[in-house]
């Protein structure tokens, strides 16, 4: 809990939001458990900033968290991807400021998809984008949300299905190294003894086109019978702060492990241009700002996080109470677990 804190307090906007009291004004009352949860995090946001104590204990934001969220409840540790993604929903619904929500509109018929497919990329993506903001607009929406295109493509016909989703963060797998060329997905290795990859072949991996074939064949609309087909997921539209969950926890057959690849960040512009459709005229660029650790095992470890102090121009490393201050190269560690980078222009 406390290195995703550490993250998000580190995330200007957020910050910023929170410390001018604009939440108060989208404030949504009708869950008092969220409402709660929103208020103690403002407050804890507040504590934190103000420096008035040494350290604090989030007890009442705990209880906060707790009360909104069974899987929270008790003292055992929880993944802190899920704790960032359930924090960031909480969040997103509390602070909705499209309100009252309209009803979801309905499916598109058989023609209308027909039609949707025959318009450029950006046409379509829009559409979905507004679409998806007539019924949700927060801060967690103009910070942290971007878009994502999967498309299907009949082998057969080339008929195609183009789908459009919001996402928060990036869940991303660790590639091991091959010795074919482009990527092996992770398959069972040898923990530490890992060769070192960059987030590059782990973007790669997560944008590669899949072949649907055998008993994961599509029932193509236009041949009206399960085909071979491919699939892929690209970039539709980049949030200002793009998190990306590097996906160190796998499951092999029966058995599920933790990767400890060394992945390899720069904390200086990330280029996303090749995961991002060629007709978006967003910046691609991103600069590394804050990353969540996570040390141990998989039924138990220690979480800590790397945080950069844009006043001070230095990096953070916080351990539970203690903080102290790192060197550039010592940001990104086989521990990084979850990546905080913010757009540039």
């Amino acid at each position: 809990m406390n290195s995703v804190i550490q993250c998000l307090v580190g995330t200007g906007p957020v910050t910023r939001y929170f410390m001018r009291g604009e939440w108060k004004k989208n404030l949504l009352k009708d869950n008092k458990s969220r409402v709660d949860l929103t208020v103690e995090f403002a407050r804890l946001i507040e504590n934190m900033w103000r420096g008035q104590y040494g350290s604090i204990s989030p007890i009442a934001f705990r209880s906060a968290v707790a009360n909104c969220s069974e899987q929270f409840r008790g003292n055992d540790q929880e993944d802190a991807h899920e704790f960032a993604s359930f924090l960031l929903d909480a969040l997103h619904e509390s602070l909705n400021r499209v309100h009252p929500r309209p009803p979801p509109e309905r499916d598109m018929s058989t023609e209308e998809e027909l039609q949707f497919e025959r318009l450029p990329d950006m046409q379509q993506a829009a559409l979905q984008w507004d679409r998806y903001t007539r019924r949700n607009w927060s801060l967690v929406t103009s910070i942290f949300q971007g878009q994502i295109q999967s498309r299907l493509m009949c082998k057969t016909c080339k008929h195609t299905s183009t789908t459009y989703h919001t996402f928060t963060e990036l869940s991303v797998p660790i590639p091991t190294p091959s010795n074919s060329s482009g990527t092996a997905l992770v398959r069972k290795t040898h923990g530490k003894r890992n060769m070192p990859v960059n987030i590059y072949q782990c973007l790669d991996a997560y944008s590669e086109i899949e072949i649907l074939d055998g008993d994961n064949k599509w029932m193509c609309p236009r041949c009206k019978t399960k085909r071979k087909a491919s699939k892929r997921l690209m970039i539709s539209r980049l949030p200002l702060v793009l998190i990306v969950h590097l996906k160190r926890f796998s499951t092999i057959g029966h058995f599920r492990e933790k990767l400890e690849t060394n992945v390899l960040v720069p904390t200086q512009q990330l280029h996303m241009q090749n995961y991002v459709l060629p007709e978006t005229n967003q910046s691609s660029m991103y600069n590394l700002y804050a990353v969540a650790n996570h040390f141990g095992t998989l039924s138990g470890g220690h979480y800590t996080a790397s945080v950069f102090n844009g006043f001070r121009g230095q990096w953070n490393y916080y351990d539970d109470t203690r903080v102290s201050p790192i060197q550039e190269n010592q940001v990104a560690t086989p521990a990084a677990y979850l990546l905080f980078f913010v757009q540039t222009q």
